[in-house]
């Protein structure tokens, strides 16, 4: 045995090529292969080769300069325990489907049950007939192979004409853009010229009126001099067409003065650069997968057993958890107590602007090559390890806080409303109070546009949208609606109010598109990235609803933890992956339900948490914090993801 260890540490320590030579490995010796002979299927040194050629003289020999046509693997290293450099593989072990050596079987597998020679399984394969079904699956599998290569290599060439095709129709796009403000442009400047040529034919008239105007009353004054050596009637008539003629110019003198100097100014249209400066690009880009029915599995089993040993037999805690979150996907019947709305195409509602981006109603599309349901573990439980408390009192503040609404920037930043103080406060990334902005009234509900655009519902019947600029909270613009404003969510140009007994559906430039769900009560309201699923809270059945973008209900979920304060909204949030967290304000609890809003997956933060009557939550991607608001508290409460 110590032999045999010692000419394993011996080869360990000699170098390794890609290619050994055969003969010199059965005699102990390393020697880099310089031929291989497809016959015997076996490689040679130079020395070794001569020996070959003599015996084998009709052997085709390949030397390096036809390396590629040298088999991938040396055949030969294949048979070697790669454990054990000495020995070849001669066993194989069923109960843990692995090829042995003579020193594994004597180290590691003795205690196994079923440990045969290759040389018997050899004979049960030949029997079998599974080399056969072997050898046909993989043909198969190479034919397969070979058309994904090519289905794969068309892909490619339908991707760069896609994306040719694209650019050309972005140039397009970009032309006919160019040419509309072209002609924006000649309008303007034509209705500049316009006026400046009616200004100056104004001017020009005044001009010609006072030379008149001089000339007259030169000619007047001069009569009028030389009028004292004639008639005393030709005197007085002289005087009296002077006095008539000065009380003229002095008429035209004060008309001359109230209009002293004109000037042209330009007012441009704001919406346009607002408009610009909010779009992200002139579209959308979107890659798309095609699914097909997945190939028929071609592998045959060629093992006469698969026991799992012991040390592989424990369940993978991934896949434990993805058994315990699943859901059923029915849709409910349609004899549900809700009622669906189709909406109302013909608003009476004022089709003032929230913010500038005037994407259309109908685009479901998500950017950044995101797809509808395309969602990262909706249903994977956040759990929570430390928290911290942070004081969001505000100098100025004459009331205790009461944060109801909380969301965030793409920097990171913080932008919370306070319901008590009427005021929307920015936060920076170490939680503390750097700017605020007044409300005219109370702030009910706030969600996110942009990067850096809140839309804040105020009072009863106002939208604020509230931007985010150099750590300074700006009036961006006011939508007046004619219903009451209470909860509110926004996902790509798709703008979700509630009213109280209903919820609707705008564009973001403030036109309704339609009632989407009508109930009893219906009060906060909340969409999941990809937009595919909306929901909306029900006070006084204490039930969240999901619906489907059409407004659809996919289910309605008894939630015995949701409800909130007299004339509070419900805290609900969805994440960016798509997990769905509730307060449960008379609970004291954060839960978790799952995407379709068909159960409840877990208590997230609970009162042995330290909360007390929560009434908004928020998911920071930025810290992988959830942060929590509580009533009538000076203070938010970070807890930070395990």
């Amino acid at each position: 045995m110590a032999s045999n260890l010692e000419s394993s540490i011996h080869r360990g320590s000699e170098s390794f090529f890609d290619f050994s030579c055969f003969p010199c490995q059965e005699n102990d010796r390393n020697t880099e292969a310089e031929f291989y002979c497809g016959d015997c299927s076996k490689f040679y040194c130079s020395k070794c080769v001569e020996y070959h050629n003599y015996l084998y003289k009709k052997h085709e020999i390949l030397d390096k300069t036809n390396i590629s046509q040298w088999p991938e693997t040396n055949v030969g290293e294949q048979e070697i325990c790669q454990e054990h450099k000495k020995e070849k593989l001669t066993g194989f072990c069923e109960d843990h489907s692995q090829l042995i050596c003579h020193a594994c079987h004597v180290h590691t597998h003795q205690l196994c049950s079923h440990v045969v020679l290759i040389a018997d399984k050899v004979k049960d394969l030949n029997q079998k007939r599974d080399l056969e079904q072997l050898s046909a699956t993989l043909n198969t599998q190479h034919q397969q192979l070979i058309k994904k290569k090519h289905d794969f290599e068309e892909n490619l060439q339908s991707l760069e004409k896609s994306y040719k095709k694209i650019l050309e129709e972005i140039n397009a796009l970009r032309k006919t853009i160019n040419d509309a403000l072209d002609q924006l442009e000649k309008n303007t400047k034509k209705a500049l010229d316009t006026l400046l040529v009616n200004v100056k034919t104004s001017i020009r008239n005044d001009i010609e009126n006072c030379n008149k105007s001089i000339k007259n009353i030169s000619c007047l004054q001069e009569n009028l001099l030389t009028s004292k050596d004639k008639k005393e009637a030709l005197s007085f008539i002289k005087y009296r067409k002077c006095l008539d003629q000065s009380l003229k110019v002095e008429a035209s003198l004060q008309d001359m003065t109230a209009n002293n100097e004109r000037t042209l100014t330009f007012n441009p249209d704001r919406t346009i650069q607002q408009t610009l400066s909010a779009l992200s690009g002139l579209g959308q880009i979107l890659s798309t997968v095609k699914q097909s029915q997945p190939t028929k599995r071609t592998t045959q089993n060629t093992n006469t057993r698969q026991n799992t040993p012991k040390a592989c037999s424990q369940s993978d805690p991934g896949n434990q958890t993805a058994s315990r979150l699943k859901v059923n996907t029915s849709i409910p019947e349609s004899s549900s107590s809700r009622h669906y709305s189709p909406g109302n195409q013909n608003s009476h509602l004022p089709k003032s602007g929230l913010v500038s981006d005037p994407v259309s109603s109908s685009s479901h599309q998500l950017v950044q090559g995101h797809q509808p349901g395309a969602l990262s573990k909706p249903d994977q439980i956040i759990k929570v390890k430390s928290s911290k408390k942070y004081s969001v009192k505000n100098e100025g503040d004459l009331d205790i806080c009461y944060i109801n609404g909380i969301c965030e920037t793409a920097s990171g930043e913080l932008v919370i409303t306070d319901q008590y103080n009427n005021k929307v406060k920015l936060l920076d990334q170490t939680y503390n109070v750097v700017a605020h902005y007044d409300l005219p009234s109370t702030p009910r509900s706030m969600c996110s546009i942009d990067t850096s655009l809140v839309a804040v519902t105020v009072g009863y019947k106002q939208v604020h949208a509230i931007r985010v600029t150099n750590d300074q909270l700006i009036k961006d613009r006011i939508l007046k609606l004619q219903h009451h404003c209470n909860g509110i969510a926004h996902e790509h140009g798709n703008l979700y109010i509630t009213d109280g007994t209903a919820l609707y559906h705008y564009t973001l430039d403030g036109r309704l598109v339609r009632e989407m769900y009508k109930d009893t009560s219906v009060t906060s309201c909340a969409v999941s990235p990809d937009g595919d699923r909306i929901y909306v809270t029900n006070n006084n059945s204490k039930e969240l609803v999901t619906l489907s973008r059409d407004g659809t209900v996919i289910s309605t979920l008894t939630v015995p933890d949701l409800s909130s304060l007299i004339g509070g909204l419900p805290g609900l949030h969805v994440t960016d992956s798509g997990q769905v967290l509730v307060c449960g304000y008379f609970t004291d609890t954060i839960i978790q339900v799952d995407r379709d809003g068909r159960q409840i997956l877990a208590e997230v933060v609970t009162k042995n948490n330290g909360v007390i009557l929560p009434v908004s939550v928020y998911y920071s991607k930025h810290t992988r914090s959830i942060i929590v608001g509580v009533y009538s508290n000076n203070d938010i409460i970070a807890f930070k993801e395990q």
